[in-house]
């Protein structure tokens, strides 16, 4: 019986940090060249202009949007399921952005 129960702790443990990712999308102004890129220290998965990832951040930030912008350009949206950045905050993050 103890040793279940140590497992299952165990178990919770190293799972709970891949259960906090959240699904973010990012949408850029142009299409992404590369399927796969790294950005905010994450691997995207991306499509035309479109790039999803999992992130272990509650909400997207103008912070997040500047490291995403340096590597591809102009975005155009930055959410994930709870939240997503407004036209000023775009803005704000697109002064990051390759040029």
């Amino acid at each position: 019986m103890l040793r279940s129960a140590i497992a299952a702790a165990a178990f919770v443990a190293f799972a709970a940090p891949a259960l906090a990712a959240n699904s973010y999308t990012f949408e850029t102004a142009n299409p992404v060249s590369e399927k796969r890129i790294v950005a905010e220290s994450v691997v995207w998965s991306c499509a035309g202009t479109t790039c999803t990832a999992e992130l272990d951040r509650k909400a997207p930030t103008v912070r997040i949007c500047k490291k995403i912008a340096k590597e591809v350009g102009e975005l155009t949206a930055l959410r994930n399921a709870k939240a997503e950045l407004t036209a000023e905050e775009l803005a704000e993050c697109n002064t990051a952005a390759k040029k």
